[in-house]
């Protein structure tokens, strides 16, 4: 007997979970449940064949291919799941929708009595889950936003917060973006809109309290679009303002993005997407400067030319103003201000 239980009903479970997604690589690429591992019963290839056969020849002759794909790799299958198995942990297995893929992988390895059980209704089920729930979740929680010119510090001390045990949305960390035109440098590839969403859940999920410290955004942070619900109750938050020296911020954005093995290629791309505002001469400035290591003055150049412009152009009345000399001690002032009692 299967058994399969809603994203809701495991999460209520005093259980490790650990989700096993056995649907193509691609389909895991686009967006997943976060943490989830990839053990696909087909390829993207195999998966597009049977989906023809499918269309084609009918329902028998897809399964009968699928049979014929799958049996030769049921015993990579278990060994990769037997890796995932502990102690009080339970393995939950999920396809596009709960259909084949996964009911076939449960019905076999429950026979081996491995913790197994199958995610109801499969990855459309948790999409239906977050679509319900994340828009209440979000409606009950206290927003403080933390708001500052580019390079004041907001996402160290937010790291900060979150370390000293306070609840914190990060919203760049969710998008895997820094919010900016030039936000995605170093970071690798770009988190999907549904990823972006799961990410949002997953820390809501992991939250203590309905009092939410978070970075004052724009509603797109790179190709991510925050969902109305969300970007309304951060537009009508609590706002605190980060005040830091241009010396600072510059030292803050050369950490941040300089990293080891930066690419000095991906920053001049980069760069190139600025030319409609600030105009392919100062452009082609900035590049000569990257190539020589002058930073200091691109960055310089950047902030005073082009973002503290852009942010000037947005009004916002703030109830609180922090100056960042050092992160730490402003996370400590901004506690002090908030959560102790007067």
């Amino acid at each position: 007997m299967i058994i399969a239980q809603s994203y809701e009903e495991l999460l209520k479970k005093n259980r490790k979970l650990v989700f096993i997604d056995v649907r193509s690589p691609m389909e895991y690429k686009e967006a997943h449940i976060p943490g989830a591992v990839n053990i696909p019963v087909f390829s993207d290839i195999e998966r597009k064949v049977i989906g023809t056969l499918y269309k084609e020849q009918g329902k028998k002759e897809a399964i009968k291919e699928a049979l014929k794909v799958a049996g030769p790799k049921v015993y990579d299958i278990y060994m990769e799941i037997e890796k995932y198995i502990k102690k009080n942990t339970e393995i939950v297995v999920y396809c596009s929708r709960g259909g084949m893929r996964s009911s076939t992988i449960v019905s076999l390895f429950k026979e081996f009595s491995l913790p197994i059980v199958k995610l109801s209704k499969g990855y459309k089920g948790y999409r239906q889950y977050l679509n319900e729930k994340l828009p209440e979740m979000i409606g009950k929680i206290e927003f403080i936003s933390l708001y500052g010119k580019t390079g004041s510090g907001k996402t160290k001390i937010l790291k900060i917060l979150e370390e000293k045990g306070y609840d914190v949305l990060d919203l760049e960390e969710c998008a895997n973006h820094r919010g900016s035109l030039l936000g995605d440098i170093g970071l690798g590839e770009r988190y999907s809109q549904k990823f972006f969403e799961s990410q949002v859940l997953k820390r809501i999920l992991s939250f203590r309290t309905n009092t939410v410290i978070v970075e004052g955004e724009s509603r797109r942070i790179g190709n991510i679009v925050m969902p109305m619900y969300l970007y309304d109750k951060i537009l009508n938050s609590r706002k605190i303002l980060i005040e830091t020296q241009l010396k600072k911020r510059i030292g803050i954005i050369k950490e941040e993005y300089l990293k080891e093995n930066y690419s000095k290629e991906e920053i001049i791309s980069c760069l190139w997407k600025l030319e409609k505002y600030i105009g392919g001469k100062q452009i082609t400035e900035h590049v000569e400067n990257v190539k020589k290591d002058e930073f200091d003055i691109v960055i310089r150049n950047l902030i005073e030319k082009y973002y503290d412009k852009v942010y000037m152009t947005k009004n916002r009345v703030f109830e609180k103003e922090f100056h960042n000399e050092n992160e730490g001690k402003c996370a400590e002032q901004i506690i002090e201000y908030l959560f102790q009692e007067k």
